[in-house]
Formats: structure tokens, sequence, C-alpha cells
């Protein structure tokens, strides 16, 4: 497919020191790549002249053309759970609740509950999801189906390993030509897994190639707990296990000490900041601002939706630059364009993708989001960075484009029936809470 979009307000997400960061202009895109990005309304017509009998428009006139967001850490699955068990801290909501039921899931129930989590991102613009479940196939031919990218990872847990090797070997050879899905390691955590489970992933991480997801320093129960049983934080277990010796994406870095982060900064180990869900399960509050000033890079997650409760990455940007604000007591911390790269560019980057994915530019894959800004609570226009962080939500989306595909047009999903999924998850949430 060949695509113009004329007349938006592209905000590119690239914008070096003292450019504009967004301008009146015309996007074009060649099958799955962005072809042009330009001001220039003759480059448009000559873009037409040369698809002319191929060629779809979209007139984004009075709307934010930007890159779809990249949600670096979920459980996308878990929307089928929304709800079942809140208010509770965190390891009482896995042994007690979440685990409980998870045990009575098969492979329908979470490409169902899969299904579901990625409708209500897409229509909200991520376009790009780092999943870690159980039933890792289910996730990535819901992926294929629904047309959204999605970085999947298993979840080995010490009570999940038999057949491991052999199993992921498959899977990962399976989606290894896809164009949408990657397949990637995901040790679950410090408290799930031996020490010869957790070097079992390293090893199969390293065989195949692939970048590995981890949660890390989530609670002060969890550092007090390796502290005890190994003599060193979470952060120094996984370096000395040899986990950073591969691309590592690790999720929320609460309880992380000035040592931990200078170990994250050493190894470009990248963080999935998940604000919301910290906050609900009273984790704590991430040092994010001395993450980034150390040099890590800090994306955004949503975690699942069943400890958020929702998977609407436009309030995990609001959250990430609020909570930082009164945590350091500077209200100068993580302006807004900061938690917009945070959604975006550091994203991509935390996946392996800066420059392909998270920006507006030639030859970067055309994941993107157009949003609606005729909206009373994005009146009056003085700062559309502003606007767009501290204002608007999931709901003024528009349409979404991923790999070059319109996957979402006038706030109807055109790869999955919407009605039909969200049915299909209560039939299944229904069953399980009657067994």
């Amino acid at each position: 497919m060949n695509i113009l979009i004329k007349n938006g307000i592209i905000l590119p997400m690239n914008a070096s020191e003292g450019q504009e960061l967004y301008y009146k202009g015309y996007l074009g895109i060649e099958g799955e790549r962005i072809a042009f990005v330009s001001k220039d309304s003759a480059e448009a017509d000559r873009f037409i002249a040369s698809h002319k009998d191929d060629c779809t428009e979209i007139d984004a006139c009075g709307k934010i053309v930007m890159p779809g967001l990249i949600n670096t850490h979920t459980h996308v699955a878990m929307a089928l759970l929304r709800g079942i068990s809140d208010d509770v801290p965190l390891m009482e909501w896995l042994q007690e609740h979440i685990w409980p039921i998870e045990g009575k899931m098969g492979y329908d129930e979470v490409y169902a509950g899969a299904r579901l989590g990625m409708l209500e991102m897409l229509m909200g613009g991520t376009t790009t999801l780092v999943d870690m479940y159980p039933y890792e196939e289910a996730i990535a031919e819901a992926a294929e189906s629904a047309g959204i990218r999605a970085f999947v990872s298993p979840c080995p847990m010490d009570f999940r390993m038999e057949h491991f090797e052999n199993d992921w070997r498959q899977v990962q050879k399976r989606f290894s030509q896809s164009r949408l899905v990657t397949m990637i390691m995901g040790p679950h955590a410090i408290y799930t897994l031996s020490k010869e489970n957790l070097e079992r992933s390293i090893s199969l991480a390293k065989e195949l190639g692939t970048a590995s997801h981890v949660h890390l320093a989530e609670t002060e129960t969890e550092d007090r707990d390796a502290r005890a049983k190994y003599g060193m934080s979470p952060t120094e277990y996984f370096e000395k296990a040899g986990l950073f010796s591969t691309p590592t994406l690790a999720a929320h870095c609460v309880m992380v000490s000035d040592k931990d982060i200078e170990i994250l900064a050493r190894n470009h180990v990248s963080v999935a900041h998940n604000p919301q869900s910290n906050m609900k399960l009273a984790s704590g509050i991430a040092p994010v601002k001395k993450m980034m000033d150390a040099g890590v890079n800090v994306a955004l997650g949503t975690d699942g939706a069943s400890s958020n409760n929702d998977l609407d990455m436009w309030e995990e940007m609001r959250s990430a630059s609020l909570l930082q604000k009164v945590a350091t007591m500077d209200p100068c911390a993580i302006p807004a364009y900061t938690a917009l790269k945070m959604a975006t560019v550091n994203g991509a980057k935390a996946i392996g993708r800066e420059g392909e994915l998270g920006v507006l530019a030639p030859g970067a894959l055309a994941d993107i989001q157009i949003v609606d800004l005729e909206k009373p609570h994005l009146y009056p226009h003085t700062n559309l960075i502003s606007e767009l962080v501290y204002s608007a939500h999931a709901q003024d989306v528009e349409t979404v484009i991923v790999n070059g595909q319109i996957v979402v047009k006038d706030r109807i999903c055109l790869t999955m029936n919407a009605k039909d999924v969200c049915q299909t998850a209560q039939k299944h949430i229904d069953r399980l809470m009657q067994n």
C-alpha cells in the first residue's frame, strides 16, 4: 500500500536542539516504510504522480501526525484478568489471586486476552508492545492477526521449565521471518528463577541471538530478600549471573541504588518505567530522573491490565512526568517533550530499533498515529507538546498505521471486530471464574 498523509501537523520526534519540534507538512509511505517527510507540497504532488494508480490519501488537516507509541513492558493477555484482584500488595496479588487463575489458562484464553489488550492498544495509538507471558506462541499469533508490532518473550519460571529449550527454539524458528513479531527471551524475575534456570535462559538467549526482558528491583521486598539470600542487590545478582551480556530491557527498577544505576548505565541496560502499576501496587517511585541523568535509557510501559488497569500509554506519559516532579520536588523534572521521547524514541532504543521506530523519517518503518486536536480538552492550541502529554487521551487517536497498513481508521479497528473480541474475552473469564 502507498499512502500520502497531507496537511497534517508533523511531529517527527527527531528534532535536534534548537530546531522546530513540529510543522505543517506531508508524509508519504511506500510499502512498509516512510518514503518522505516534508513541508513541501510539491514533493507530495510528485509522490501522488508516481503512485497515481495506487495511492490512498489521508487529509490530516488540524491533526497531529506522529510516531506510534511503544509499550516496552506488558503482559497483554492479562487484559482478560482486568479487575479480578485490586488493592492488595504485589506478592499477595500474584501468589493468592493471579497465579492460581493463570494456572487454569490455556492457549485459547491467552489468545483471547491478548486480542483484547491489542485492540485497546491499537485504538490508543500504541503500535508496538514488548510482552512477557506463557503461551508466547498465542501472543505472537494474536499480534499477527491484529496487525500490531510485538516483541514477544516466554516467561520461564521454576515451575514452567519442562521442555523449555526445545519448545522455545521451535517458536523462535516459526516467527523468524515475521514482519511484525520478534521473539526475545523473558526470564521472569530473581524470585521465580533458580540460578540454574536463569543460566539456562541466558544461554538460550545467547544461542539464538535474542535480547532479554526481565522484571528487576520492583519492590522493597525483592531487594531485601535478594540481599539476605545472595548478599547483593537484584541488579548486582543479574550482572554477576551474566544476564547483561545480552541486550537487556529491565522492567520497573524501582528499588535501585546509585551502585545499581551505575551498573545499568555501564551495561547499557534499558529500563521500562511503569508508573501507574508501581503506584497501584504501592511498589514505590522509580528514580527515573536520576537514572536518566546517569545515562540510562528509560522508556515507558503499562505493565498488565490487571495491575494498572488499562493499557493507555498517554496516561503513562502524564503519570511519569507528574510523578517525577513530585518525587524530586522539581517542576522541571521530565518535561513534556522528554515524556514523549520516553514513549517513542527511547522505546525504540530499548528494543534495538533506534531510528527505525519511534520517529517519522525517510526509511523508518511506517508505524504512525494521527491525533485529532478538535476536542475541548485540547483547546486552545498554545503548546501542542504540552497538550499531547498533559491533556490528550487514547480516545483522541483517530487513525493508526502499522508497518504501512491502516489498522485503525476513524476510530474503527479494521483488523478486528471489537464487539466480537470483547464478548469472546468475557466468555473466557466467566468460565475461568466458575471453575
